[in-house]
């Protein structure tokens, strides 16, 4: 099987994903093969054959048709995000083919014949093309299992108010109302991998810079994979906050709202709820 050669641009964005992978394993976020990582590498991959019939070629379904042509790194079904210091092995770059039939597999996946990205890969592919439309600048997706957001999708209240859930995580530091600006969304449950769950997360990513998936997870865009990571890091650690304060036996009083507005003000917070 053909493999393509990797420039640099692109060597240094998958070595982002790698060292972001890293830390979602770190964190107790990606046991086992959970989570995934995919990198649209469209505009910097540079020119390729225009013949690919020496590649593996992967049928797939109900992928936008706006993917044709796209080129995406992407990590393995079943593989786990600790071993993506070996990229070539935990993941793989596809191209998909104009009629988005299919895609070709040009680097990665162990060069085994069935060898597939993430089953979560229909939502990455959705928000990519959904964010070169609002913000082109995002090329990277990341889904992970971070403990204390999974803990608020079972709260009995919180897990369908965006409204209070953002709130209660944006008073408890001031830096997660600076630095998720947007705050988060919340999907109801939703069968993984699915294509209702691909359109629920792109509708709520529009305005949100994270989104929980009920009972599930989280999932960010970012410029790189560490953007991504840290947006889904800093919602944490007010999720996180909160809940240690519950377990301490008070509930928390939080910033005021005159202190959030302030933080608007001084850290310029487009976009904000």
């Amino acid at each position: 099987m053909n493999v393509i050669e990797l420039n640099d641009a692109v060597k240094t964005e998958i070595a982002k994903a790698s060292e972001a992978g890293s830390y979602l394993w770190e964190r107790e976020w990606a046991e086992r093969n959970g989570g995934n990582i995919s990198l649209n590498l469209t505009d910097i991959i540079g020119e390729l054959a225009g013949n690919f019939d020496g590649y593996r070629y992967v049928e797939c379904d109900n992928f936008p048709k706006a993917a044709a042509g796209m080129v995406f790194f992407v990590t393995g079904t079943g593989e786990r995000l600790r071993e993506l210091t070996r990229p070539s092995e935990a993941g793989c770059i596809v191209r998909f083919d104009q009629e988005v039939n299919g895609f070709h597999v040009l680097w990665g996946g162990k060069s085994l014949p069935d060898y597939r990205p993430t089953s979560e890969f229909i939502s990455h592919v959705k928000i990519h093309v959904d964010k070169q439309k609002y913000a082109p600048e995002h090329r990277a997706v990341i889904h992970t299992h971070p403990l204390e957001l999974i803990c608020i999708t079972h709260h009995p209240e919180l897990d369908t108010d965006e409204e209070a859930l953002n709130n209660i995580i944006w008073g408890m530091l001031p830096e997660v109302r600076a630095f998720v600006p947007k705050g988060v969304g919340i999907t109801s449950y939703t069968l993984p991998g699915s294509l209702e769950l691909a359109n629920k997360t792109v509708k709520s990513l529009r305005t949100r810079d994270v989104t929980l998936w009920n009972k599930h997870g989280a999932i960010s865009t970012g410029a790189d994979a560490l953007e991504a990571f840290d947006y889904i890091d800093v919602a944490n650690k007010g999720a996180k906050l909160y809940l240690k304060c519950l377990a301490s036996g008070f509930v928390p009083k939080g910033l005021t709202t005159e202190e959030m507005d302030e933080l608007v003000v001084e850290f310029n917070l487009n976009g904000a709820a």
